[in-house]
């Protein structure tokens, strides 16, 4: 709901007009800074001509207006602080499936294989192909990617998930069947086989999913809200140990933000395209989402200055009618890609704004925003 300001607009305008001819003295707004950038501006002499100079983009940006406040850090490579970004061609990766199949499964017997044809919202019959294997692995193949879950992985998602449990996990630990750049390896090779390209550069963060704390953090509710402890492992041991990544494709240090699904575009980590749990017995998990070509064509376009972003946010949450504020600690700019109505993905730049509601109806009082880096404008 926005706020009404007609009668306060029409009182100021009879105030302003009544009143007497003085001048009025001009101060700077002191809660308006941006540290590192060229917009803080030292005064000189009003008859010189105003320099122009090109967009930078500082290390943090700070300001404040009415019940919106930034103390964001600013998340980008280097050369884009210069004010421009290289945008690429891209196309949306097919896969193969028997390549996906042999991976996946490798000489398990596949006990069931159907194929399902849906019509989707674009007019277009959408194909999807399931297989069964004899220890209840299963596969999942689309025409733009996949899933697998193993025999353990279910039991696995009793115990981790990235939407609550993950902060219980180690981002840093190494486990005692294989170390991180090990199993990072592992997992390019893996891809490798399928024949999926990640690009030249992936990006990828991952959690070490040790069984103590996978035995501690087990919960299974029946239909009635009770815990059903017959779903539970039955013991678990440190061959069930594995590590969990998420995995972003870049371009020149860029993530390129692909939501697993249109209708959830949150940036994070449970919306990474691709995830991938390996054990010491190999692939337990595979979530291979969106995935792009990307084009050495590309464009240079300029970025619009951190204050025209900061004023659509303004904009936007000044005019909310209740007493929250909100808190923008972090501004990431990434790649977004944009479908066509034929089918084809262009990527958009956009800064990707993280912020606080307090106080706040919602679980974790978080929320992101999306505007265009190039037009200044927000993402829907």
């Amino acid at each position: 709901m926005k706020r009404i300001r007609l009668f306060f607009t029409v009182f100021m305008t009879i105030c302003l007009c009544s009143a007497c001819g003085k001048p009025q003295e001009t101060t700077a707004d002191p809660s308006h800074k941006m540290i590192g950038s060229d917009n803080e501006k030292q005064e000189k002499d009003t008859s010189e001509p105003a320099e122009t100079t090109s967009v930078q983009i500082p290390e943090t940006y700070e300001r404040t207006e009415e019940n919106v406040y930034f103390k964001a850090d600013i998340i980008c490579p280097d050369e884009v602080r210069k004010g421009s970004v290289k945008i690429p061609q891209v196309c949306l990766q097919q896969i193969d499936e028997d390549k996906v199949i042999d991976e996946t499964f490798g000489n398990a017997v596949i006990t069931k294989d159907e194929i399902l044809e849906n019509p989707g919202d674009d007019g277009k019959v959408h194909r999807v192909r399931y297989l069964w294997g004899t220890e209840e692995q299963h596969v999942s193949l689309y025409d733009y990617g996949a899933s697998y879950i193993s025999i353990l992985y279910p039991y696995i998602a009793h115990s981790f998930d990235l939407e609550g449990k993950e902060g219980n996990y180690s981002t840093e630990a190494q486990l005692s069947f294989m170390s991180t750049d090990s199993a990072w390896s592992e997992i390019k090779g893996i891809f490798d086989r399928m024949q999926v390209s990640l690009g030249e550069d992936p990006s990828f963060k991952h959690y070490a999913l040790d069984y103590q704390t996978m035995a501690s953090q087990e919960y299974v509710m029946d239909m009635d809200g009770n815990i059903d402890r017959s779903q539970y492992k039955p013991e678990w041991t440190v061959e069930d140990e594995g590590y969990y990544f998420c995995i972003w494709q870049t371009y020149n240090g860029i993530k390129i933000h692909t939501p697993y699904s249109d209708m959830i575009k949150k940036y994070a980590d449970f919306n990474a395209p691709v995830q991938v749990m390996l054990s010491a017995n190999g692939l337990e998990y595979l979530s291979l989402g969106r995935t792009f070509l990307i084009d050495s064509k590309e464009s240079t376009e300029e970025l619009v200055s951190l204050d025209t972003v900061a004023d659509v946010v303004i904009k936007k949450y000044s005019m909310i009618l209740t007493d929250a504020t909100y808190t923008i600690d972090q501004m990431e700019l990434c790649y977004y890609p944009v479908q066509d109505r034929e089918g084809n993905y262009e990527l958009k730049c956009v800064w990707i704004i993280s912020f606080t509601e307090e106080p706040t109806l919602t679980a974790t009082g978080r929320f992101q925003m999306m505007v265009d880096a190039v037009s200044g404008e927000e993402l829907l």
